[in-house]
């Protein structure tokens, strides 16, 4: 029996929010009417402040992005990295060795993904050098999470720093404006800051503030097994 490590489904990364969006997907005016409030009882900048909270835990807890939104990834190495093969290797499909889907692919942690703007790779030295995208990898917008395929006759580009070897810039969101998201989730948002605001001073923890939005977000959040 030929045997060999397991194709882990996630890698150590690191993850910096470069370009914040530059609207939220949801108005104060918006949040009054989802509360029956008043401007002077909820003022602006508190159902701002409230809209924000909401939109960047919806975020955090699930992966999206809802207005364009600029990150920075590092990867210690690429996913066919570091990987171990034992004696009897060979005796399985020869497609699995040289090609598995797994191992040809980075996914971009938050979705919908919109382009991959810059990949740089470092060596041991700590020199970069950029990445030619267009002609190493094919960037899937259509999946959950996007994903960066890499080509057919392409390698994997010279990574050689012990850490952070690789900095991949991405940009993710539904686009620019409140408009471009989802109603489903725009209300999923106002769920949200509604609880917030409901439960100010509480010990609110994330899951009881999604607790109420969860089933909204289903229909976009992506199945792990």
């Amino acid at each position: 029996m030929s045997l060999r490590p397991s194709i882990p489904l996630t890698q150590h990364r690191g993850h910096v929010l470069e370009t914040p969006p530059a609207v939220e997907p949801v108005t104060a005016e918006e949040l009054r009417a989802q509360l029956a409030e008043t401007a002077d009882g909820l003022p602006d900048a508190q159902a701002n402040a409230l809209i924000a909270e909401a939109r960047e835990l919806i975020e955090q807890m699930t992966g999206l992005a809802f207005i364009t939104q600029t990150w920075r990834m590092a990867l210690d190495h690429w996913p066919a990295g570091h990987q171990q093969w034992w004696d009897g290797v060979r005796q399985m499909a020869i497609s699995e060795l040289y090609a598995p889907n797994s191992l040809r692919a980075v996914h971009m942690p938050r979705y919908p993904l919109q382009s991959v703007d810059t990949v740089t790779v470092f060596d041991d030295g700590g020199n970069d050098a950029a990445v030619n995208i267009a002609a190493t990898f094919d960037i899937d917008t259509y999946r959950r999470p996007g994903r960066m395929v890499l080509r057919n006759g392409a390698t994997w580009p010279i990574a050689l720093r012990n850490s952070n070897a690789i900095e991949i810039e991405y940009t993710a969101g539904f686009g620019d404006t409140a408009s471009t998201v989802p109603a489903i989730l725009k209300r999923a948002v106002k769920q949200v800051a509604a609880y917030l605001h409901q439960h100010y001073g509480d010990e609110c923890i994330p899951e009881d503030a999604l607790g109420a939005a969860r089933g909204l977000l289903d229909a976009y959040a992506v199945k792990r097994i």
